[in-house]
């Protein structure tokens, strides 16, 4: 198991711990915030009817920021603003690029904050008695349980669970870039720690710190001209066999986490668990390899697996033909196949239906969204429009374009969302994979999917397609219910240099889906996918064991649908 300490590209700032910005600049640029997700935010009637915030009521927001006495104040009000969204897709990020690491990972397993990772890098074998398995009681005398409520207000991870786990990994691992007191670590921690017999042991353990530590932002002149940067000129890398006319509303199906999430294996090839005895692994030791794959046998069976790590490869063209060099051998070789998008962030939308394809034995709901658009969303439709006439498209595509034109540049002319608009084809259903030969190219024997709570954005659409086609069971968890497409990176304040991720288009199941505590809607925002078969991996057991009763028990399931 590994973890991956990231750093956010930022501006350092100077050493003094007072203030720089006056009154003034800090309203303008709450404002600037504000008017960002009045903008541009899809879900708003969603959060209303759901956690009953409006995010156009700004005056309590205003209120507070006129009493922040210094930058950091200043900064935790702009991101609560934001995490109040209960929105996994949109954060507030301070301009810092600040990490402090006390050489250890927490999660929280049978409801305790449990060291799952020491890191040799960091901490020397034998350096302090504590393993892998002790319970973090307290640092520098906060518990657990404040640390995590106190992280919890700059962020949300869409659930409370979700939430709660990756703020309990932020206790040993604090990020400035979301969390603006992270700075205020010393040059030790005290750490109370329970060990596995009961016993609590303290111990003092240095920090580890990177980057700058962001006190103060100025000093800033007031008025200060700065020419904002130009929205969405980066593009995506591009699934082969894109038609060229699609291109121009290419990114508009980015659907990933902006920020890395401090779990273990989030987005690592290597899955959290251990493969059983036998397993023969096929993919996941090359540099270029996109994903984790072999077979083991298990009851007389031959039971493939792949991990699917994340929906945005380096090289989309390579990574597709291995996915169908895979998809090929498991159809020849085994029975059953377990596809793997645990602690998966998401990814590119019209990528993950692509894999989707190659798994499905029967037209299947694609990808759509309702959008809340930018004139320069309209502007891209209607170039995709003319790319399509120019390029001597077939009449009922350009005709279909045209219509998708109107819908958008209506929505924004009213101010809000189109009405469902598929994301990578024309329509609304996509159709199982082919090969050059036009003969099916799919997996069309039983398949386990496996999710958690931190499967998130496309890989949700992923567990959601598969799901609503009843191709085969969700095994696990509920995912985490980032359900959107996202911009990112958007300037947030130009005094402040903060930045800001929006969701900008919410994804629309195939049919409504009823989940307690939650309003019957075609929505995985909030809601999630639910598990046709729930297990939950985050337990000390699987912990200590390397997820043996995980592994024993999706295999049984595995074997269930092979044996039907």
């Amino acid at each position: 198991m590994k973890r991956t300490v990231f750093v956010l590209l930022s501006i350092s700032a100077g050493a003094n711990c007072w203030g720089q910005l006056v009154p003034g600049q800090k309203l303008e640029d709450f404002q600037n915030l504000a008017s960002l997700y009045a903008k541009q935010y899809a879900p708003y009637q969603w959060k209303e009817e759901l956690f009953n915030y409006n995010l156009f009521k700004i005056s309590p927001w205003v209120s507070m920021v006129q009493q922040t006495t210094d930058d950091l104040g200043f900064y935790e009000i702009m991101a609560e603003y934001v995490a109040a969204l209960n929105d996994a897709h949109s954060v507030y990020f301070n301009p810092s690029d600040f990490v402090a690491y006390l050489g250890f990972t927490t999660d929280i397993y049978d409801g305790k904050v449990l060291i799952d990772f020491i890191d040799p890098t960091v901490i020397a074998p034998g350096q302090y008695s504590f393993q892998v398995g002790d319970e973090v009681v307290t640092v520098d005398g906060q518990t657990t349980a404040d640390i995590i409520a106190n992280l919890s207000q700059f962020f949300s991870d869409a659930n409370p669970a979700s939430t709660s786990r990756d703020a309990a990994g932020g206790i040993p691992l604090r990020q400035q870039a979301f969390d603006p007191l992270a700075e205020a670590v010393g040059a030790t921690a005290t750490v109370v720690i329970r060990r596995q017999a009961g016993n609590l042991e303290t111990y003092t353990v240095p920090w580890v710190t990177f980057g700058t530590p962001l006190t103060k932002v100025g000093p800033v002149p007031f008025p200060q001209s700065t020419q904002p940067s130009s929205r969405l000129t980066k593009r995506s890398s591009v699934p082969p066999n894109t038609p060229a006319y699609r291109l121009p509303i290419f990114y508009l199906q980015k659907s990933r986490l902006p920020m890395k999430k401090a779990v273990l294996n989030f987005d690592a090839l290597q899955p959290i668990f251990n493969l059983p005895a036998g397993f023969v692994q096929r993919l996941g030791n090359g540099a270029s390899d996109a994903f984790f794959t072999g077979t083991y046998k298990s009851g007389g069976k031959n039971i493939g697996y792949i991990r699917i790590a994340d929906f945005e490869p380096n090289d989309t063209t390579g990574a597709e033909s291995s996915f169908d060099t895979e998809i090929a051998y498991m159809e020849q070789n085994t029975d059953g196949l377990v596809v793997d998008v645990m602690r998966n962030p998401g990814g590119l939308v019209c990528y993950a239906e692509d894999l989707e394809s190659r798994l499905m034995t029967k037209p299947f709901h694609d990808a759509v969204y309702e959008l809340r658009p930018q004139l320069a969303d309209v502007q891209a439709y209607q170039y995709m429009e003319e790319q399509a006439a120019s390029s001597g498209q077939p009449n009922y595509v350009i005709e279909i374009l045209q219509q998708q034109v109107r819908i958008v540049m209506r929505a924004y002319q009213q101010g809000g969302l189109t009405v469902p608009l598929p994301v990578c084809q024309l329509g609304a259903t996509r159709a199982p994979n082919t090969n050059s030969a036009g003969k099916p190219a799919v997996y069309d024997k039983p398949i386990l999917l496996l999710t958690d709570l931190f499967s998130a954005s496309a890989a949700e659409l992923f567990a959601s397609m598969f799901q609503d086609a009843q191709r085969g069971k969700n095994f696990g968890t509920r995912t985490m219910g980032a359900g959107g497409v996202v911009s990112d990176g958007n300037p947030a304040g130009y005094y402040s240099e903060g930045t800001a991720s929006v969701t900008q288009g919410l994804i629309i199941r195939e049919n409504p889906v009823s989940v307690a505590g939650y309003p019957t809607a075609p929505l995985y925002e909030n809601i999630g996918v639910q598990a046709d078969i729930e297990s939950d991996y985050m337990t000390m057991s699987n912990l200590l064991n390397g997820g043996a009763d995980y592994v024993n028990a999706f295999t049984a399931a595995i074997l269930g649908m092979i044996g039907k």
